[in-house]
């Protein structure tokens, strides 16, 4: 009979020393794992970081080219030439188009604003001018 109780009792024993290296095995891969895990977390958190940042960058570089409104640069400017308006480039050497507008009919602010060099962005802007001057 005390046989059979050595046996049953290395048995248990057995049985609880393996229940105790799983649990202390368990226990120490579990703590690693979730040392890695916090470590990707930290990794995570910094890349998101990052990325508003980043997006933060972008929404006020955005706000930012609104808000200056980027003029168009100009295109064409007005100028007297033998008594007639002429179309030149910014350039002004370069002619675009010679008009039959006498610069002596326009009103006076007008003829002084022309002397000096009226400046268009555009072709719309420039044939709505000359459309309204011309004969």
């Amino acid at each position: 009979m005390e046989k059979k109780y050595s046996i049953r009792l290395f048995f248990i024993g057995s049985i609880v020393v393996a229940a105790c290296c799983l649990g202390v095995g368990f226990l120490v891969g579990t703590q690693k794992n979730w040392k890695n895990y916090e470590k990707r977390i930290t990794q995570l958190q910094q890349q998101n970081e990052t990325l508003l940042a980043q997006q933060k960058l972008k929404q006020e570089e955005k706000k930012l080219s609104e808000s200056l409104n980027v003029v168009e640069p100009y295109k064409y400017v007005l100028l007297v030439e033998n008594g007639y308006v002429a179309v030149y480039y910014t350039d002004q050497k370069t002619l675009y188009a010679a008009t039959d507008i006498k610069i002596e009919v326009l009103p006076e602010d007008l003829q002084e604003e022309i002397s000096e060099g009226k400046f268009f962005r555009n072709e719309e802007q420039l044939y709505n001018f000359l459309e309204n001057y011309s004969s």
